[in-house]
């Protein structure tokens, strides 16, 4: 016996409870974010370990909530799938916000070798990756899911896509206050890699992305316009690279 074909009227409570959980989902990961740079880390509770629970909280729940709705590697962006085409796309920009920030350090001869530099080399394309993954693979998807629906217009949709890129950039952004220098980059990078990963998700391309620009901030920015990549609480220590 075939199943009853279900109208949109009886699907619509479903899609919008599942939206509902997305949304809680993303306030449940930037809360943890939040937690960690802003009490965990002026606490410094004893065991230390206690300082990276909110963050463990925070990857559980993403895990389960990408098992529940079967998401693959694949269409979260984590294999080689669609690489080129997100290579392609990211290559123009990044290539264009990497020749203003070397500008800027020529300008003001402010290129420098970081402290643990080659620690920062090595670390950075995994923590890009990993920013990259949370962003795109895990908000944006939640984020696009409560603001896109399957039955709007394609016009309709275009503008929900749009404002979908725009929020997840606006909660990048907010997620590295105070520091306000780099929440401005962080929009900027954030509606770049948002749109890129709309039309190609590929994490590889937009982690590599990310890193080098991170690096070139980091070796070629002077200190009065970029003091440190510091976030939360650490920024008023005005922490260094």
């Amino acid at each position: 016996m075939t199943e009853p074909h279900k109208t949109s009227t009886q699907i619509e409570p479903a899609l919008i409870s599942l939206r509902i959980i997305g949304g809680l989902e993303v306030a449940s990961v930037l809360a943890s974010i939040f937690l960690t740079v802003w009490v965990m880390i002026p606490l410094r509770p004893e065991p230390r370990w206690l300082i990276a629970a909110p963050g463990l909280f925070a990857v559980a729940l993403i895990l389960n909530s990408q098992r529940i709705r079967g998401e693959r590697l694949g269409d979260l962006g984590l294999s080689g799938r669609n690489f080129a085409k997100a290579f392609r796309l990211v290559a123009l920009p990044t290539l264009i916000a990497a020749s203003v920030i070397l500008t800027i350090g020529y300008a003001t001869n402010s290129f420098h070798r970081t402290s643990h530099f080659w620690t920062n080399v090595l670390f950075l394309p995994v923590w890009a990756i990993t920013q990259q993954y949370v962003l795109q693979a895990f908000i944006y998807r939640r984020i696009r899911g409560l603001l896109v629906t399957d039955f709007a217009s394609s016009n309709e949709q275009r503008q929900q896509i749009r404002w979908a890129i725009w929020t997840t950039a606006a909660l990048f952004s907010l997620a590295h206050l105070p520091n306000l220098m780099l929440m401005v980059l962080t929009l900027l990078g954030g509606l770049m890699w948002s749109w890129v990963y709309e039309r190609a998700p590929n994490l590889l391309a937009l982690g590599l992305s990310h890193a080098t620009l991170s690096f070139l901030l980091m070796t070629s920015v002077p200190d009065w316009l970029l003091p440190s990549l510091s976030v939360g609480y650490k920024h008023f220590l005005y922490q260094k690279f």
